[in-house]
């Protein structure tokens, strides 16, 4: 009892004393903070209180203290950093909740769920956006908008790259170019939906006679080409016939080509023709 009490406080005054100690001035330094005189004078007595009552903490923790100031970068703490005095902050890592490890835990038998009912159970949780019976929010919300039958997802198709491709030699200005002949040379995605749409940029640099047979063309578009002495055709595809004129090779029978509803056929100048043509509309005959 009191003898080791008397060890505890005599191992805290030796670290007390060997602190006054390490932080006295040296002789000739006079940038070293000066320690006061009560000071000076308390370290005897604590000191020597502090050997007696350490029974031999305090040498040891004398020649730690002792060192020079470029052994220990950190004066301010009591001892370096090592690989056994360090260690997470606390409340760093939490301790998982084991249930079901008797009374003596706390989480025994129910495991903390108590008696019966829904909560109790396995997987007993209601379905998603359940509200306990009341209108559920995507009910009680109105609808807005509505999905049009009609419809049409193009790929949009520059005057600048159609230009690029065609003077890169990858397109045969010459020929009718097709949205087979866009697909096959990379000028569109071949993921094409509804069809292909050309876009006025680039018009001013567009000085090619071509002729285009396409879903859908801009105005600026259609004025650059026909301005450079070309010709544009809206024609219509349907899914079938699209796919019958991109891949023809997966058709043991080209399906007929089918006309467009009656809302969509302000939009179309003629139906599109299967398999792939080779010559513009206007010179067949």
């Amino acid at each position: 009892g009191r003898g080791r009490e008397a060890m505890v406080l005599g191992r805290l005054l030796a670290r007390a004393g060997c602190e006054l100690l390490r932080r006295r001035p040296l002789a000739g330094d006079a940038q070293a903070p000066l320690v006061s005189a009560a000071a000076a004078a308390s370290f005897g007595a604590i000191g020597a209180f502090g050997l007696r009552a350490g029974v031999g903490a305090a040498p040891r923790l004398l020649a730690t203290s002792a060192a020079p100031a470029a052994d220990f970068p950190f004066p301010e703490l009591s001892e370096p950093m090592k690989l056994n005095n360090i260690g997470d902050n606390p409340g760093a890592r939490k301790k998982r909740k084991r249930v079901g490890r008797g009374i003596g835990s706390g989480h025994g038998k129910t495991c903390g769920r108590g008696h019966k009912g829904q909560k109790s159970r396995s997987g007993g949780k209601p379905r998603l956006g359940f509200e306990g019976g009341q209108t559920p929010m995507r009910l009680r919300l109105p609808r807005r908008g509505f999905n049009n039958p009609f419809r049409r997802q193009y790929q949009w198709l520059n005057l600048y790259r159609l230009d690029e491709w065609i003077k890169q030699g990858r397109i045969d200005p010459s020929k009718l170019i097709t949205m087979k002949t866009l697909r096959d040379t990379g000028a569109v995605s071949s993921k094409i939906l509804d069809g292909v749409k050309v876009l006025g940029g680039g018009h001013e640099v567009f000085d090619h006679k071509i002729a285009l047979e396409v879903s859908s063309c801009s105005e600026l578009a259609r004025q650059a080409i026909e301005k450079a002495g070309g010709q544009v055709h809206l024609v219509y595809y349907n899914k079938l016939g699209l796919k019958a004129l991109h891949k023809p090779h997966r058709f043991d029978v080209t399906p007929f080509p089918a006309r467009p509803p009656p809302k969509l056929r302000p939009y179309f100048e003629y139906v599109g023709r299967l398999p792939a043509p080779d010559t513009p509309i206007n010179d067949t005959a």
